[in-house]
C-alpha cells in the first residue's frame, strides 16, 4: 500500500480551525474523494517523464505514462477518520511507479522487454507473461530463438514447408532497467486551493 495522509494539523497550519470542532469525518471524507478524482485526472492525462523509446514503440501511438492496463488508475481510493484522510493504492506497480528505481529478474536470467506493437499482438494472443506468450507461439507452430548478440529474442512463424517466415524481434534482453519516478500520489497547487476553500467552506457551516 502507497499512501498519501491530509490531517487536521496540516491543514491548520493553512488556516485557524475552532478548537471546539472536534469530528471532522464529512470534511476529510470529501478531500478524499476529491483527491481520488483528481488523482485519476492527473494518470489520464500522463505525467512526464514521457516512455522511454521502447515503451513508446511497445504501445499503439506511444501511449500516455501509467495508462497501459488503467490497473493503477482504478486502484485509487481514500480512507477518511474523523482528523485524516489518506489517499493510496494497493496496486504492485503503485510504489516503484510513484517513487521510482531498478528493476531486476527475480528467477530469470535477464528481464524480457516487449519490443514493440506486434510483441503486444501475440502476448494478447497467446498471454500476457513472457513465459506463456513463447509457449503459446511455439505451440502455434512459433520458432522463437536468441539474436546473434544475445542481447534479443526473435520469432518467425514456421511455413507449411517447415520454412520459417518474416523474422521479428520479440522481446529485448537486459539485466536492469531503470524506472523514473512519476508522482502522481501528489498535491499540487490547484489542489491545495481546492482542498483549503473545502475547509474554509465547512468550518463556516460547522463554526
Amino acid at each position: 500500500m502507497l499512501s498519501l495522509k491530509i490531517d487536521m494539523r496540516a491543514l491548520t497550519k493553512i488556516m485557524e480551525i475552532p478548537k471546539k470542532i472536534i469530528n471532522a469525518h464529512g470534511l476529510m471524507n470529501d478531500i478524499g474523494q476529491y483527491m481520488v478524482s483528481s488523482t485519476q485526472r492527473k494518470i489520464n492525462s500522463g505525467i512526464e517523464p514521457i516512455n522511454a523509446p521502447l515503451t513508446r514503440a511497445w504501445k499503439k501511438g506511444g501511449g500516455l505514462t501509467l495508462r497501459d492496463t488503467n490497473k493503477l488508475a482504478s486502484s485509487i481510493a481514500h480512507k477518511a477518520d474523523s482528523q485524516q484522510v489518506i489517499i493510496g493504492t494497493n496496486a504492485v506497480q503503485g510504489r516503484i511507479q510513484q517513487l521510482g528505481g531498478t528493476v531486476k529478474p527475480k528467477s530469470a536470467k535477464k528481464l524480457y522487454i516487449p519490443a514493440g506493437w506486434k510483441t503486444r499482438q501475440v502476448m494478447r494472443k497467446f498471454g500476457m507473461t513472457p513465459g506463456k506468450c513463447i509457449e503459446g507461439m511455439k505451440n502455434a507452430g512459433y520458432s522463437i530463438w536468441r539474436s546473434k548478440t544475445g542481447k534479443a529474442l526473435m520469432a518467425a512463424l514456421k511455413g507449411a514447408k517447415g520454412k520459417k517466415g518474416e523474422a521479428f524481434v520479440l522481446f529485448v534482453l537486459k539485466d536492469s532497467i531503470e524506472i523514473p519516478a512519476r508522482r502522481y500520489l501528489d498535491i499540487d497547487t490547484a489542489d491545495k486551493e481546492i482542498i483549503t476553500e473545502k475547509t474554509r467552506n465547512w468550518i463556516l457551516k460547522e463554526a
